[in-house]
């Protein structure tokens, strides 16, 4: 399977491909990341998202990345400009261990998303600040001052988005 044409043929609504990808990498998923982490860098939105996809969906099958695939992941989130592709990775985030070197590049990406235009994005943004937080207790006050002045002003589905991470921070 062409990997990159399979994506490709994304029509905007149906992730036909992107399942079908997945399928095909599941049984070699630690072979079949390092190229869609490649792909998903790419400028091409049907690449990026679709990539994406796939990776969060072996995330969430138990095969997330691990090592340098991990540390890719996190460094896409400041390079990746799609939105459904940015919402892949930040639901990625849970999956991963976020190595003590990219804590603080990934709190300014994620401090960045908090002020997106799209709701989900905020919420999955505020939910990684969540997990940083408990990766690394030191920024605990600090992303609780940004979880309280968002719960004055967010809507009800990123609040709840933050209610869950305040939950996982312990």
């Amino acid at each position: 399977m062409d990997i990159a044409e399979t994506l490709r043929s994304y029509d905007g609504k149906r992730v036909a491909p992107f399942r079908a990808v997945a399928e095909a990498v599941r049984s070699t998923p630690e072979s079949a990341v390092p190229q869609l982490l490649a792909l998903a860098a790419s400028d091409e939105a049907a690449l990026q998202t679709g990539a994406t996809w796939v990776v969060k969906d072996l995330a969430e099958r138990g095969e997330a990345p691990r090592g340098d695939a991990a540390t890719h992941v996190i460094d896409l989130l400041a390079r990746v400009r799609e939105p459904d592709a940015v919402l892949h990775l930040l639901q990625t985030l849970p999956y991963l261990e976020i190595p003590g070197s990219r804590r603080e590049g990934l709190g300014r990406a994620l401090k960045r998303l908090i002020r997106s235009r799209r709701a989900f994005i905020r919420a999955w943004a505020y939910n990684g600040l969540g997990l940083l937080a408990a990766a690394d207790p030191a920024l605990r006050p600090e992303v609780e001052t940004l979880f309280d002045a968002a719960e004055a002003t967010e809507s009800a589905s990123v609040r709840v988005r933050i209610r869950h991470a305040r939950a996982g921070m312990g």
